[in-house]
């Protein structure tokens, strides 16, 4: 049976090596956090089961904003509760019936309420809020992502020793990937894209921009700019995006392939839930599928929300489809728009 890894690779290291040790087993995490090393533990919160949180009723607290962490819900907990403890907050911790979690924390005029809420077995959404004196202080809410953003990149390290070798050419394609964001009256999707000219050409999923009024990039050495959508098609469910910003790296459509065979080891690399750099993975686990006018490959791979738009290489570094999204429900089952696919969307927009 298959193990299934999540690989973390950050683009700030500065060599194969250090990219390596970045490497982290996705089932593998909650066991790092929660095994004989770990000096925390959820027995230490005062616990209310199926009562509706307190969160201390006087204070005045904003709705908290909430952001998803490739982390199970348990180690979220421990990385709040380290944080909350570490800074002498009164913490009080109840479970809802739904399996929501909310940890309130108090201290002088201080006060903190954090929602969690598991959305898979190794994702967890936090929702943050925090007032002192009954003001809000988006600084210190900053601060706690900080803090749950640098200890999930702790336990990627180390987890070393259940790391998985990833080609080298699949770590070269990494800075020709892009973070996206579309902004709506209603709501933020963060996405995920790839450089295909070095000109500021980028190609991502189409259903991410749908009634979009910004869309917002972010290259791998952190430069931004403004996107601007040049074709959206969303049978295909592919778009093409302009930045005005040159890139020293793009992914090639030359060497592309279409054709893929069962069983066959695949990477991706995006920006689940705005981890830049993320390599995860994956295995084609069977023929290609019909969907509506439309064909995707399946594959067993660990796709996260922010994953649509990555790129998809075999073990040599060749474009072979990109990520389109997930089977409802799981979040190691995916579908691919296959690199013929891709290939039809941009002849079609050189031809006009």
């Amino acid at each position: 049976m298959p193990i299934k890894r999540r690989i973390s690779v950050s683009f700030e290291m500065k060599s194969a090596f250090c990219v390596l040790l970045s490497v982290c087993a996705l089932l593998s995490c909650s066991h790092a956090m929660s095994g004989q090393g770990s000096k925390l533990s959820v027995d230490k919160f005062p616990e209310k089961e199926d009562a509706a949180p307190a969160c201390h009723s006087e204070a005045v607290l904003p709705e908290p904003s909430s952001e998803v962490y490739p982390v199970a819900l348990s180690d979220a907990e421990k990385m709040i509760f380290e944080f909350l403890s570490s800074r002498d907050f009164e913490i009080l911790r109840t479970r809802m019936e739904n399996g929501k979690v909310t940890m309130c924390g108090k201290k002088s005029a201080e006060r903190w309420k954090i929602d969690l809420v598991a959305e898979s077995a190794t994702s967890t959404a936090v929702g943050l809020a925090y007032s002192k004196n009954d003001k809000a202080d988006s600084a210190r809410i900053e601060k706690l992502r900080n803090h749950i953003m640098t200890n999930v990149q702790k336990v990627a390290v180390e987890s070393e020793d259940t790391a998985e070798y990833i080609p080298p050419k699949i770590l070269e394609r990494i800075e020709s990937v892009v973070c996206l964001e579309s902004v709506s009256s209603e709501k933020k999707t963060q996405f995920s894209g790839f450089i295909v000219d070095p000109d500021g050409l980028i190609l991502a999923t189409a259903h991410d921009l749908k009634g979009h009024q910004e869309l917002n990039a972010t290259l791998y050495d952190g430069r931004t700019a403004q996107g601007m959508v040049l074709k959206a098609d969303h049978l295909r469910d592919l778009a093409l995006v302009r930045v005005e910003l040159k890139s020293p790296s793009n992914i090639s459509l030359e060497k592309g392939r279409n054709l893929l065979s069962v069983g066959e080891r695949i990477y991706t690399v995006g920006c689940p839930v705005n981890l830049r750099g993320t390599v995860f993975p994956g295995i084609v686990n069977g023929p290609p599928r019909r969907v509506g006018d439309q064909i995707y490959w399946q594959v067993a791979m660990k796709i996260h929300p922010g994953s649509s738009g990555s790129p998809v290489f075999d073990a040599q570094g060749n474009l072979v489809a990109l990520v389109k999204g997930r089977f409802r429900g799981t979040d190691s089952l995916g579908f691919l728009i296959p690199f013929e696919t891709i290939v039809e969307f941009l002849k079609e927009i050189k031809t006009k």
